[in-house]
């Protein structure tokens, strides 16, 4: 079950909940109410899938890049699907099991096009990521997951993205 220096391909479908606190007032942020004039606005993270390539390169850490697509149109801007990238390290807390449990620490780059429902919008925006996953591995080159995260996302607005899936990878040689 060593993932040690095995590269990896993971596939997650996924959704969860968001928070979001526009840096000015008035700004249309999404919220699940229609009131364009919240605060603080709060809604679904839409429908995601989530790619991953890992290389192992220590016994216990992995170098990750996750690659997140939107399914679903964002709520803060109906014309618009995520896209995300997310480099960074997963950490195992004992790789011989079978069932074991990790935990990543990421940064974020996340693009929305905003400018056309939302003057003064960023469409891209910048954050840190951690997930929390437990993986159970059949066989040596194939496991299943289920992973939750957080992300913190700091410059477009300040937004808190809680989100759960399930996922499965292939690891080679």
């Amino acid at each position: 079950m060593n993932h040690r220096l095995q590269t990896g391909l993971s596939v997650m479908p996924g959704t969860g909940y968001r928070l979001v606190v526009p840096y000015k007032d008035g700004q249309q942020c999404g919220d699940s109410s229609g009131n364009p004039n919240k605060r603080v606005c709060a809604h679904s993270v839409p429908a995601f899938l989530d790619f991953q390539l890992s290389f192992g390169v220590a016994a216990r850490a992995d170098l990750i890049v996750d690659i997140r697509f939107g399914l679903q149109a964002d709520p803060a801007v109906a014309s618009s699907h995520q896209f995300a990238v997310a480099p960074g390290v997963r950490f195992w807390l004992d790789q011989e099991l079978a069932l074991k449990f990790y935990t990543t620490l990421q940064v974020v780059y996340d693009y929305a096009d905003f400018n056309n429902a939302n003057s003064g919008i960023k469409n891209s925006d910048w954050g840190t990521r951690n997930a929390n996953g437990l993986m159970y591995d059949p066989i040596r080159n194939v496991g299943f997951f289920v992973q939750f995260g957080e992300t913190i996302g700091f410059v477009r607005w300040f937004r808190i993205d809680l989100d759960v899936g399930l996922g499965a990878q292939i690891r080679f040689p």
